[in-house]
């Protein structure tokens, strides 16, 4: 009889260790796998959102660079009641806090001028004679700008700065950020347009040495982020007790944890002539372990841009 043939076989004990190997080998491919996809992502999101970064400051700097320094503030503080708390005006190393960071711009059109049929001519001089209540612009041509763009307004009239007012009043009450507070002579607003060179002011502007420059003031702006979004607002006065409130904001950009300005007095000084530079910090949500939006500090992109302010 003849004697089976014996036929070698894995026994259990093999089995379940080879799954339990193949197991872990594809565990571990498994999370190779997921840090890979992960690390795309995440630098995806940190490239985006720079980019989305610098693409706002680029934007803002635009219009700071059209300010004046002496009227830079913050408000509402840590999310504070909008646009009624003034904290002062910008200070080194002060980016732990969250504001709006408020501004009056001169009037930039103004100065570029208006085309008069046969050349390009300056509505305003920043160059001026004042004789009490009247402010003269010899290069000036203020019915053009006038017919431009109404330098008249009952409700909210287009305010005259000096600039050597700079240093005069308080850092909120100076451009009328705190309600009721003094202007010190610094501006004053228009009555009259009489003709291309004069105009009538409500007050004596008090220029120094009866010639001085001045600029035309037309609106302040804000910036501000809150809840992920970042905005700005335009088109209202302080010099005459409007709050940034009352306007509507136009967003710039969303994903927005923080902004803030800082200002460093080794680069110029305060209320020089030739402006100052200051540094716009804007800080984007970051991207948590789980992948998820994270306001946390350590989580956040921030970036940084130096803007000079020419007024």
């Amino acid at each position: 009889m003849k004697s089976l043939v014996q036929r070698k076989a894995f026994t259990m004990i093999e089995l379940l260790f080879v799954i339990v190997i193949l197991g872990i080998v594809g565990t571990l491919a498994l999370e190779a796998l997921r840090q890979y996809y992960d690390g795309i992502y995440r630098t995806g999101e940190y490239t985006k959102r720079s980019a989305q970064a610098d693409q706002i400051l680029e934007q803002v700097a635009r219009y700071f660079e059209n300010g004046i320094s002496a009227s830079i503030v913050r408000l509402d503080q840590n999310d504070a009641a909008l646009g009624s708390v003034c904290n002062g005006v910008p200070i080194s190393g002060d980016d732990g806090n969250d504001y709006t960071i408020a501004f009056v711009g001169i009037d930039d059109d103004g100065l570029r001028g208006y085309w008069d049929g046969t050349r390009f001519r300056p509505g305003w001089s920043s160059e001026v004679i004042n004789a009490g209540t009247n402010l003269s612009g010899p290069d000036s041509d203020y019915t053009t700008m006038h017919n431009a763009d109404s330098l008249l307004n009952a409700a909210n009239p287009t305010a005259i700065f000096r600039s050597d007012g700079l240093a005069e009043g308080s850092d909120c009450g100076r451009f009328g950020w705190i309600t009721g507070a003094g202007t010190n002579q610094a501006y004053r607003t228009v009555l009259a347009v009489p003709n291309a060179t004069n105009l009538t002011l409500d007050g004596v502007l008090s220029i120094s040495g009866q010639s001085g420059r001045a600029y035309v003031l037309r609106t302040a702006y804000a910036f501000r982020a809150r809840n992920g979004v970042f905005s700005m607002y335009s088109g209202f006065q302080p010099w005459n007790g409007e709050l940034y409130s009352t306007v509507t904001p136009r967003v710039l950009g969303d994903n927005v944890a923080h902004f803030t300005i800082m200002y460093d007095a080794s680069n110029t000084s305060v209320n020089s002539n030739v402006g100052n530079v200051y540094t716009l910090k804007i800080c984007m949500n970051g991207v948590d372990a789980n992948l998820n939006d994270s306001t946390l500090p350590q989580d956040q992109i921030c970036r940084e841009r130096m803007v000079h302010v020419r007024y």
